[in-house]
């Protein structure tokens, strides 16, 4: 199906995506994103998350997050 490659070079590009959107450093987006379980919700959903604009994706995944009791 897809490959272990796109999923991670997905998943590196989300969390700076996040990270820059956020103004904190890549591994304090990574924790939040873990936190929350935003990491493995963007994994399973990777077939639609990585046809769609990345600016979007990272609305979805903090809305994501704040719906389990994040606060960004």
């Amino acid at each position: 199906m897809f490959s272990a490659r796109d999923v991670a070079e997905y998943m590196v590009v989300l969390i700076a995506a996040f990270s820059s959107h956020y103004s904190m450093s890549e591994p304090e987006a990574y924790r939040y994103l873990n936190r929350y379980d935003a990491i493995k919700m963007a994994h399973d959903f990777y077939d639609v998350m990585h046809t769609q604009p990345i600016g979007d994706m990272v609305e979805s995944v903090a809305a994501y997050c704040r719906r389990k009791g994040g606060t960004l």
